[in-house]
């Protein structure tokens, strides 16, 4: 995704709008972003023989990003001094503000062909589902974790307490499991988010 050099939260939208040629429009200010050379092919579609080279007259750094490589534009005259369009020097890019393409045909003496380009802007991403069962599976593991810690407390109070005062005997087989529950209860409940 690139974002519009003039209206920031805007991204641009690709489209195949003027003669098969993807562009990259900007849905709010209708801004046209043209790769290196797409330009040039646009208007030979339009009207066959197009100057070569569409290097700027007079540049001068402005310092708006370029929406491919994000590299400050330099600002001058495309084939007029009075036609000031925006051209990265790193990729070739040209941005063209609303109105500037009709300007250029007129300026080379062009005919046929679409003027501007609309676009809407893109659908809004939906938001993730909302991952149901995850909380009841995370408070399964606390009270997985909590039953564990449980039981090798209560094995360590036989096993610690003087023979005979303590109900029941050790079992190391219990106290291996309650470790292993909290253990396990622990670390699941702290991976599920």
């Amino acid at each position: 995704m690139t974002n519009c050099p003039k209206c920031s939260s805007e991204t641009l939208v690709k489209t195949e709008a003027l003669g098969n040629i993807p562009l990259d429009v900007c849905p709010g200010c209708k801004g046209i972003f043209f790769d290196k050379g797409e330009l040039e092919a646009l208007l030979k579609q339009s009207q066959g023989d197009v100057p070569a080279g569409f290097e700027l007259i007079s540049p001068r750094p402005e310092g708006l990003p370029c929406p491919r490589c994000n590299v400050k534009m330099s600002r001058g005259g495309l084939v007029n001094p009075l036609l000031l369009v925006d051209k990265c020097g790193a990729c070739g890019g040209v941005w063209l503000d609303p109105r500037e393409l009709a300007l250029l045909k007129k300026l080379l003496g062009l005919t046929g062909g679409a003027e501007s380009v609309e676009v809407s802007r893109p659908a809004p991403a939906a938001p993730e589902p909302e991952k149901k069962g995850l909380p009841l599976l995370k408070y399964a593991l606390v009270l997985a974790g909590l039953l564990g810690l449980g039981m090798v407390s209560y094995e360590l109070y036989v096993y610690f307490s003087p023979e005979g005062s303590a109900p029941g005997s050790f079992s190391a087989a219990m106290a291996s499991f309650g470790f292993l529950l909290f253990l396990g209860g622990g670390i699941g409940s702290m991976k599920v988010k």
